[in-house]
C-alpha cells in the first residue's frame, strides 16, 4: 500500500478504540462511485440544518469501511502520513488487504455522522462487547474536490 498524490477509491484515515483488548491503528474508507452519490445527496439532504445553530449532526447507516489491527500497523500508518495528516488516498492492491487484520470481535452499527459543514467521522460497536471503534474526522468537502 503506497499514498498517492491523486484521488483513488481507498483512503486510509486513522482510527482508534475504546476496547481493553485491542488497538485500532486505521481504518481504509472505500470510495466506491455508488457511495460518492450517496454522500452527494446527504450533504444536499442536511443543508438545510445549516442555519439551526441547535444542530450538531445527522447520523447515517453506513458500511463504507473497514477497520484494522495487528503487527506493524502502527509503523504502516507512520510511512504513509506526514504527522499533521488524519487521512490520504492510498493504492491498496487486493493482495495487500488481505494481509491486514480486522478487529478479534466482529463490528455492527456501523454509522457516519456528518455535520452541516460537511465534517466527517465514522463509528462502529463491537457484536458482543459494545466497545466503540471510531476514524478521525474528515472533511467530505475536501475529499470529493481533490
Amino acid at each position: 500500500m503506497k499514498r498517492s498524490n491523486t484521488p483513488t477509491q481507498h483512503i486510509l484515515i486513522k482510527a482508534n478504540t475504546r476496547s481493553d483488548g485491542e488497538s485500532i491503528e486505521f481504518a481504509i474508507i472505500y470510495l466506491t462511485e455508488s457511495w460518492k452519490a450517496l454522500i452527494a445527496s446527504r450533504l444536499k439532504a442536511i443543508k438545510q440544518f445549516k442555519a439551526d445553530d441547535d444542530f450538531n449532526c445527522h447520523s447515517f447507516w453506513d458500511a463504507s469501511i473497514s477497520y484494522y489491527n495487528g503487527p506493524g500497523t502502527r509503523e504502516l500508518v507512520k510511512e504513509i502520513l506526514s504527522p499533521h495528516d488524519d487521512w490520504a488516498y492510498v493504492t491498496l492492491p487486493p493482495e495487500t488487504e488481505r494481509t491486514f487484520q480486522h478487529p478479534d470481535n466482529p463490528l455492527e452499527a456501523h454509522q457516519l455522522l456528518i455535520t452541516t459543514n460537511g465534517i466527517a467521522h465514522f463509528k462502529a460497536y463491537g457484536k458482543h462487547t459494545n466497545d466503540e471503534y471510531w476514524t478521525e474526522e474528515f472533511n467530505l468537502k475536501k475529499l470529493f474536490n481533490k
